[in-house]
């Protein structure tokens, strides 16, 4: 019943084709926002990618990662409550 985690579309760091993360959390954040665009966004992935692209402008020279929890804290504070 597993599936594959991915967020097709978004251009992710990697290595030899594989998904780079530098330290386990990133790959956290990675699943969280996988699983909030596949539950909370019925696999629409656009809102994330708004959220994400405005938080790489809003601190440019932020790591890659850390533009991704931002992008995520943002996205759920827009979600509505259960």
């Amino acid at each position: 019943m597993s599936e594959a985690l991915t967020l097709s579309g978004l251009d992710l760091p990697r290595r030899n084709g594989e998904l780079a993360f530098d330290a386990p959390w990133q790959s956290t954040v990675f699943a969280l926002a996988a699983a909030v665009v596949d539950h909370a966004c019925n696999g629409d992935r656009e809102p994330f990618r708004q959220q994400l692209i405005a938080a790489i402008a809003a601190e440019p020279g932020r790591p890659y990662w850390e533009s991704w929890t931002a992008a995520l804290e943002a996205l759920v504070k827009t979600l509505p409550e259960p």
